[in-house]
């Protein structure tokens, strides 16, 4: 099949030389031979040198140089550039003048000297022209005098021919859309003395984890006296801790960022690129209006390592790579403006100059942070707090609204639950580990003074303390599930969502008054026993967490005339 060079692997040999890889290499990319990219590059060149550009313009427009580039230039000298076949352009443009002249069609064919079928042929070429160039039919049927029933002919020839052009540029761009994976990485692929050098290096690795040769070349689909040969030429250089460093999965790799450039050289939407890579369109929208250059073209590779020298951490300050603009912020904190104060004022002095800027943030950090100070300290006494370290928001920000709303009050439970006359109600806490990162629920029924730990690993959330005692109280009956009392804290922020799923009515203590869910805390205390304050809870299992509570519930209590809460809650269970 005859390849144009506006196909998509036409589009990629052009673009992959304009971006300086070779044309052996860009052919092979491409999936095309070597004759077939030299015609395309030949086409490219005429058309560059043809829309007025110097053989040394059109060269560097195209990336490539050859010595068959003056013969191309005497080919087009020798030529007009028309077919072999077409009529001199002698007897059309006497055709015209005559036409223009307001001659018949047949007259002015007679006075150009050619037939009637050569001037119709013509007349229609100069129509789609006109229609082309954004003329509407009526004015292009009218400047032409030709009648209205022919007119509507070429028309709808013409609507056609544009239906057939839609649907090749579709076609072409879903093939590159298909294609654009496979082109990346045949772009991308390392030529062969990387690849060798890449082979050693894994099998210096693989040696270097403890496999002997015949190992490391069964691994690597290798002849063992080829992993004899990589061992007698010694263990090179370069794969001593040297590698290139593989893309994380928030960031665009190379990969992908060469398939952008591939996919907007045909002309695919953003949203399509994005479907194809599996991205946010947003994420494929900002590294276009990032990364491309003064003349609106993307450059993946370009792309590629100034993302990865912006991703370089640790950055320096800003107020430390720039002395002249420590030096204005100084002054002003020297005449007791506050950061806002200075951050806006040199918005408004440099708002075309994001360089001559900072933010208010970067003020307080180079001032209050410690490992981030970049201020001397004695500007810490010019502000209006006078307040030499950061304090955290969350010992800053009133508590007086807890993160728990539309709470019902202890006051409002009934007088069945105070007084302890039937079983079923229940009161609640959490016990937390050290730093925070773990914690267990703990719940006493006030009758029994049955007692249930449930283990908290990971985090004690509202979402995942909803969903643990969701699951513990679904495994007991209703007449054993009436009431929960519970503190204030932000891990009942959800109790709505538990109250519908379990059919509790929640209660919750006065703030700051453990007494009122006096039941609980000293079944705290004796789970405390067990799990001493400022250890790690995330050590337990599952089975030492229910042993231990099966330790607690079978001591026998005073209150209950010294049966165990066990025996009394399963005979509470019994008696439904």
């Amino acid at each position: 099949m005859h390849l144009s060079k506006n196909s998509a692997a036409g589009v990629r040999l052009i673009a992959s030389l304009q971006a300086g890889v070779s044309l052996t290499r860009s052919a092979r990319a491409a999936g095309v031979g070597k004759e077939t990219a030299r015609r395309w590059v030949r086409e490219e060149y005429d058309r560059l040198r043809s829309s007025g550009l110097s053989p040394a313009q059109a060269q560097e427009r195209l990336g490539y140089v050859s010595v068959l580039m003056p013969r191309w230039d005497e080919a087009r000298a020798a030529g007009d550039g028309r077919h072999h076949r077409r009529r001199p352009a002698s007897e059309e443009a006497a055709f015209w003048s005559a036409f223009d002249d307001g001659a018949a069609l047949t007259a002015a064919a007679v006075t150009a000297g050619v037939g009637r079928a050569t001037a119709y042929r013509w007349l229609q070429a100069r129509y789609r022209q006109l229609r082309t160039t954004g003329t509407r039919p009526g004015p292009a049927s009218r400047s032409l005098r030709v009648d209205p029933a022919l007119a509507r002919r070429w028309e709808q020839h013409h609507q056609q021919q544009l239906a057939g052009e839609r649907r090749v540029a579709q076609a072409a761009r879903h093939e590159a859309v298909m294609t654009a994976a496979g082109h990346a990485q045949a772009l991308l692929r390392p030529r062969r003395e990387e690849a060798v050098r890449a082979r050693h290096a894994r099998y210096w690795q693989l040696v270097g984890e403890g496999l002997s040769n015949r190992q490391a070349c069964e691994s690597m689909s290798l002849h063992p006296k080829t992993g004899q040969r990589i061992r007698d030429r010694g263990k090179p250089r370069a794969t001593m801790g040297e590698g290139e460093g593989v893309g994380a999965g928030r960031y665009l790799t190379l990969l992908e960022r060469v398939q952008i450039a591939d996919l907007v050289l045909h002309g695919v939407s953003i949203r399509a690129i994005a479907l194809e890579l599996g991205r946010a369109p947003s994420t494929v929208s900002r590294e276009l209006r990032r990364h491309r250059d003064n003349a609106g073209r993307y450059l993946p590779h370009q792309a590629e390592r100034t993302a990865t020298a912006q991703r370089r951490r640790p950055r320096p300050p800003k107020l430390v790579a720039d002395p002249r603009l420590r030096e204005v912020v100084q002054r002003k904190l020297n005449r007791y403006w506050s950061p806002e104060q200075i951050a806006g004022w040199l918005h408004d002095l440099h708002p075309e100059d994001p360089a001559r800027r900072v933010c208010t943030e970067t003020i307080y950090r180079a001032l209050l942070v410690p490992r981030a100070r970049c201020l001397h300290a004695r500007y810490t006494a010019k502000l209006r707090t006078g307040r030499r370290l950061r304090r955290p928001h969350a010992y800053t920000r009133s508590r007086r609204d807890g993160a728990v709303r539309d709470m019902v009050m202890i006051g409002e439970r009934p007088t069945e639950v105070a007084e302890r006359i039937e079983v079923g109600h229940w009161e609640g806490d959490l016990i937390i580990g050290r730093g925070s990162a773990s914690a267990m629920i703990t719940l006493r029924e006030r009758v029994t003074h049955y007692g249930i730990i449930v283990n908290l690993p990971a985090d004690h959330t509202a979402a995942t303390v909803t969903a643990a005692l969701t699951a513990t109280f679904a495994r007991l009956p209703a007449h054993l599930a009436r009431t929960l009392t519970w503190d204030q804290g932000t891990e009942m922020a959800r109790h709505r969502e538990l109250a519908a799923a379990t059919g509790l009515r929640i209660f919750f203590a006065e703030r700051s008054s453990p007494w009122q869910r006096g039941a609980n805390e000293n079944f705290n205390g004796l789970v405390r026993q067990f799990f001493p304050k400022n250890t790690d809870l995330a050590h337990h299992s599952h089975d030492h967490v229910a042993t231990i509570m099966r330790l607690i519930n079978d001591r026998p209590r005073k209150s209950l005339g010294y049966r165990t809460p066990s025996a009394t809650f399963r005979a509470a269970l019994a008696n439904r």
